[in-house]
Protein backbone atom coordinates (compact mmCIF):
# COMPACT_ATOMS: atom_id res chain seq x y z
CA UNK A 1 0.00 0.00 0.00
CA UNK A 2 2.62 2.35 0.92
CA UNK A 3 4.37 1.35 -2.67
CA UNK A 4 1.46 2.56 -3.91
CA UNK A 5 1.03 6.17 -2.21
CA UNK A 6 4.49 6.91 -3.08
CA UNK A 7 4.50 6.13 -6.95
CA UNK A 8 0.76 7.40 -6.70
CA UNK A 9 2.53 10.98 -5.44
CA UNK A 10 5.74 10.11 -7.66
CA UNK A 11 3.39 10.07 -11.21
CA UNK A 12 1.95 13.34 -9.50
CA UNK A 13 4.82 15.00 -9.05
CA UNK A 14 6.54 14.54 -12.71
CA UNK A 15 3.07 15.37 -13.94
CA UNK A 16 2.99 19.10 -12.26
CA UNK A 17 6.30 19.68 -13.09
CA UNK A 18 5.66 18.92 -17.09
CA UNK A 19 2.78 21.25 -16.59
CA UNK A 20 4.65 23.48 -15.25
CA UNK A 21 6.96 23.72 -18.44
CA UNK A 22 4.55 23.49 -20.66
CA UNK A 23 2.94 26.87 -19.43
CA UNK A 24 4.10 30.10 -21.08
CA UNK A 25 4.53 33.02 -18.24
CA UNK A 26 3.45 36.14 -19.44
CA UNK A 27 6.01 37.33 -16.91
CA UNK A 28 9.48 37.88 -16.11
CA UNK A 29 10.88 35.43 -14.14
CA UNK A 30 14.36 36.01 -13.20
CA UNK A 31 14.63 37.51 -9.61
CA UNK A 32 16.55 41.15 -9.64
CA UNK A 33 14.18 41.99 -13.34
CA UNK A 34 13.75 45.62 -13.45
CA UNK A 35 11.07 47.22 -16.14
CA UNK A 36 9.05 50.59 -16.44
CA UNK A 37 6.06 51.28 -17.74
CA UNK A 38 5.08 55.10 -18.78
CA UNK A 39 1.56 55.78 -19.07
CA UNK A 40 0.16 58.51 -21.71
CA UNK A 41 -2.59 60.68 -22.81
CA UNK A 42 -4.00 61.09 -26.14
CA UNK A 43 -1.50 63.90 -26.89
CA UNK A 44 1.38 62.05 -25.71
CA UNK A 45 1.80 64.05 -22.03
CA UNK A 46 3.25 62.11 -19.11
CA UNK A 47 0.81 60.89 -16.68
CA UNK A 48 2.08 58.04 -15.14
CA UNK A 49 4.80 55.99 -14.22
CA UNK A 50 5.13 52.17 -13.05
CA UNK A 51 8.21 50.34 -12.02
CA UNK A 52 8.44 46.90 -11.17
CA UNK A 53 11.28 45.01 -9.22
CA UNK A 54 10.59 41.35 -9.23
CA UNK A 55 11.94 40.02 -5.79
CA UNK A 56 10.55 36.33 -5.21
CA UNK A 57 10.81 33.31 -7.65
CA UNK A 58 9.10 29.93 -6.67
CA UNK A 59 8.47 26.70 -8.04
CA UNK A 60 5.79 24.63 -7.12
CA UNK A 61 4.41 21.12 -8.25
CA UNK A 62 1.26 23.22 -10.26
CA UNK A 63 3.56 25.69 -12.01
CA UNK A 64 5.32 28.82 -10.93
CA UNK A 65 5.11 31.70 -9.16
CA UNK A 66 6.53 35.07 -9.10
CA UNK A 67 6.28 38.36 -6.78
CA UNK A 68 7.50 41.72 -7.95
CA UNK A 69 7.56 45.15 -5.93
CA UNK A 70 6.15 48.21 -7.82
CA UNK A 71 5.71 51.67 -7.33
CA UNK A 72 3.12 53.80 -8.83
CA UNK A 73 3.92 57.52 -9.41
CA UNK A 74 3.15 60.85 -11.24
CA UNK A 75 5.04 62.64 -13.80
CA UNK A 76 6.33 64.62 -10.68
CA UNK A 77 7.74 61.29 -8.79
CA UNK A 78 5.41 61.31 -6.35
CA UNK A 79 4.24 58.24 -5.22
CA UNK A 80 0.23 57.45 -5.49
CA UNK A 81 0.68 54.21 -4.89
CA UNK A 82 2.77 50.66 -3.74
CA UNK A 83 2.66 47.22 -2.96
CA UNK A 84 3.36 43.71 -4.61
CA UNK A 85 2.16 41.77 -7.83
CA UNK A 86 1.43 38.20 -8.61
CA UNK A 87 1.87 36.48 -11.68
CA UNK A 88 1.55 32.56 -11.64
CA UNK A 89 1.32 29.43 -13.76
CA UNK A 90 -1.14 26.30 -12.56
CA UNK A 91 -1.84 23.55 -14.33
CA UNK A 92 -0.77 24.86 -17.98
CA UNK A 93 -2.52 28.15 -17.69
CA UNK A 94 -1.16 32.14 -16.43
CA UNK A 95 -2.66 34.07 -14.24
CA UNK A 96 -1.43 37.97 -13.35
CA UNK A 97 -2.57 40.15 -10.90
CA UNK A 98 -4.72 42.69 -11.94
CA UNK A 99 -3.47 45.34 -10.01
CA UNK A 100 -1.69 46.03 -13.79
CA UNK A 101 -5.01 48.18 -13.91
CA UNK A 102 -3.16 50.97 -11.90
CA UNK A 103 -0.96 51.68 -14.69
CA UNK A 104 -3.76 53.00 -17.03
CA UNK A 105 -3.60 56.77 -16.64
CA UNK A 106 -6.51 58.06 -15.57
CA UNK A 107 -7.96 55.27 -13.39
CA UNK A 108 -6.29 56.64 -10.26
CA UNK A 109 -8.10 60.09 -10.53
CA UNK A 110 -6.46 62.52 -9.29
CA UNK A 111 -3.75 60.60 -7.98
CA UNK A 112 -5.26 60.24 -4.88
CA UNK A 113 -7.21 56.71 -4.25
CA UNK A 114 -6.16 53.68 -2.77
CA UNK A 115 -7.27 50.85 -4.77
CA UNK A 116 -8.68 47.96 -3.04
CA UNK A 117 -9.17 44.75 -6.13
CA UNK A 118 -12.22 42.54 -5.54
CA UNK A 119 -11.22 39.95 -7.84
CA UNK A 120 -7.50 39.71 -7.68
CA UNK A 121 -6.30 37.42 -10.85
CA UNK A 122 -7.06 36.88 -14.59
CA UNK A 123 -5.99 34.50 -17.01
CA UNK A 124 -3.71 34.90 -20.15
CA UNK A 125 -4.38 32.50 -22.76
CA UNK A 126 -1.08 31.24 -24.43
CA UNK A 127 -1.91 31.59 -28.15
CA UNK A 128 1.52 30.36 -29.17
CA UNK A 129 0.25 26.90 -28.17
CA UNK A 130 -0.15 24.00 -30.81
CA UNK A 131 -3.66 23.47 -29.35
CA UNK A 132 -4.55 27.28 -28.92
CA UNK A 133 -8.46 27.90 -30.75
CA UNK A 134 -9.50 31.72 -31.13
CA UNK A 135 -12.75 31.03 -31.63
CA UNK A 136 -12.60 28.69 -28.11
CA UNK A 137 -10.77 30.44 -25.98
CA UNK A 138 -11.86 31.32 -22.15
CA UNK A 139 -11.08 34.54 -20.70
CA UNK A 140 -11.54 35.65 -16.93
CA UNK A 141 -13.51 39.11 -16.03
CA UNK A 142 -12.00 41.43 -13.79
CA UNK A 143 -13.72 44.27 -10.99
CA UNK A 144 -12.34 46.49 -9.53
CA UNK A 145 -13.29 48.79 -6.76
CA UNK A 146 -11.19 52.27 -6.70
CA UNK A 147 -11.65 54.18 -2.89
CA UNK A 148 -10.93 57.68 -2.28
CA UNK A 149 -8.13 58.15 0.67
CA UNK A 150 -10.09 60.89 2.32
CA UNK A 151 -13.92 59.63 1.64
CA UNK A 152 -14.46 55.97 1.31
CA UNK A 153 -18.01 56.35 0.35
CA UNK A 154 -16.55 58.38 -3.00
CA UNK A 155 -15.31 55.05 -5.01
CA UNK A 156 -15.13 53.93 -8.51
CA UNK A 157 -16.10 50.30 -9.89
CA UNK A 158 -14.61 49.09 -12.85
CA UNK A 159 -15.12 46.37 -14.63
CA UNK A 160 -13.32 44.41 -17.57
CA UNK A 161 -14.85 41.90 -19.63
CA UNK A 162 -15.95 40.53 -22.66
CA UNK A 163 -11.91 40.27 -23.46
CA UNK A 164 -10.76 38.10 -26.72
CA UNK A 165 -7.91 37.50 -28.33
CA UNK A 166 -7.05 39.09 -31.84
CA UNK A 167 -4.32 38.09 -33.48
CA UNK A 168 -0.53 38.30 -32.45
CA UNK A 169 1.83 40.34 -33.66
CA UNK A 170 5.20 42.35 -33.32
CA UNK A 171 5.57 45.37 -31.09
CA UNK A 172 8.81 48.14 -31.03
CA UNK A 173 8.67 50.10 -27.66
CA UNK A 174 11.78 51.75 -26.41
CA UNK A 175 12.32 48.45 -24.00
CA UNK A 176 12.65 46.61 -27.53
CA UNK A 177 10.78 44.61 -29.78
CA UNK A 178 8.45 41.61 -28.94
CA UNK A 179 6.20 39.29 -30.23
CA UNK A 180 2.76 39.97 -28.73
CA UNK A 181 -0.52 38.48 -28.23
CA UNK A 182 -3.19 41.11 -28.67
CA UNK A 183 -6.40 41.13 -26.31
CA UNK A 184 -9.61 43.43 -26.83
CA UNK A 185 -11.64 44.16 -23.59
CA UNK A 186 -14.68 45.94 -23.16
CA UNK A 187 -14.61 48.18 -19.65
CA UNK A 188 -17.51 50.52 -17.52
CA UNK A 189 -16.76 52.39 -14.43
CA UNK A 190 -19.63 53.05 -12.71
CA UNK A 191 -19.49 56.04 -9.88
CA UNK A 192 -22.02 55.26 -6.75
CA UNK A 193 -22.12 58.85 -6.14
CA UNK A 194 -22.94 60.17 -9.44
CA UNK A 195 -24.56 56.83 -10.86
CA UNK A 196 -22.97 57.67 -14.03
CA UNK A 197 -21.47 54.94 -16.17
CA UNK A 198 -18.59 55.28 -18.34
CA UNK A 199 -18.19 52.75 -20.92
CA UNK A 200 -15.29 52.15 -23.64
CA UNK A 201 -12.62 49.91 -24.48
CA UNK A 202 -9.19 48.89 -24.69
CA UNK A 203 -6.27 46.66 -25.97
CA UNK A 204 -3.26 45.03 -24.45
CA UNK A 205 -0.49 43.38 -26.06
CA UNK A 206 1.52 41.10 -23.73
CA UNK A 207 4.47 38.60 -24.69
CA UNK A 208 6.11 35.41 -22.97
CA UNK A 209 8.36 36.18 -20.14
CA UNK A 210 8.04 39.88 -20.78
CA UNK A 211 4.55 40.92 -19.73
CA UNK A 212 2.50 43.65 -20.61
CA UNK A 213 3.85 45.55 -23.24
CA UNK A 214 1.11 48.06 -24.75
CA UNK A 215 -2.05 49.03 -23.66
CA UNK A 216 -4.26 51.44 -25.26
CA UNK A 217 -7.82 52.94 -24.00
CA UNK A 218 -10.81 54.09 -26.20
CA UNK A 219 -14.19 55.91 -25.02
CA UNK A 220 -17.18 54.93 -26.55
CA UNK A 221 -17.14 56.88 -29.60
CA UNK A 222 -13.35 55.49 -30.43
CA UNK A 223 -11.59 58.05 -29.30
CA UNK A 224 -8.20 57.38 -28.12
CA UNK A 225 -7.76 58.56 -24.27
CA UNK A 226 -4.76 57.09 -22.79
CA UNK A 227 -1.76 54.16 -23.59
CA UNK A 228 0.83 53.21 -21.57
CA UNK A 229 4.16 51.85 -23.36
CA UNK A 230 6.84 49.27 -21.54
CA UNK A 231 10.00 51.60 -21.76
CA UNK A 232 13.00 49.77 -20.12
CA UNK A 233 13.60 46.20 -19.42
CA UNK A 234 16.47 44.78 -17.87
CA UNK A 235 18.16 42.40 -15.34
CA UNK A 236 20.21 43.91 -12.26
CA UNK A 237 20.98 41.33 -9.87
CA UNK A 238 21.91 41.97 -6.34
CA UNK A 239 22.63 38.94 -4.69
CA UNK A 240 22.56 35.21 -6.40
CA UNK A 241 18.78 33.84 -7.61
CA UNK A 242 16.87 32.22 -5.00
CA UNK A 243 14.52 29.33 -6.10
CA UNK A 244 12.46 27.83 -3.16
CA UNK A 245 12.00 24.49 -4.29
CA UNK A 246 9.12 22.03 -4.09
Amino acid sequence: MKVKILYTALISLIAGGAMAQDCTFFFPQTEGTVWVRKGYDAKGNLQSVMSYQVDEVETLPSGQEVEADYVYTNPSGTIVNKGDIKAYCQNGEFFLDSKETLSYPGVVSEMNTNVDITENFINYPNPYAANFDKNNVYFDEASVKIYDKKNRKNRKDMAIKDREFIKTESITTPAGTFDCAKVKYNIATRSPKSKETITGYGYEWYSPNVGLVRTEQYDKNNVLQSYTVLELSLIHISEPTRRRGI
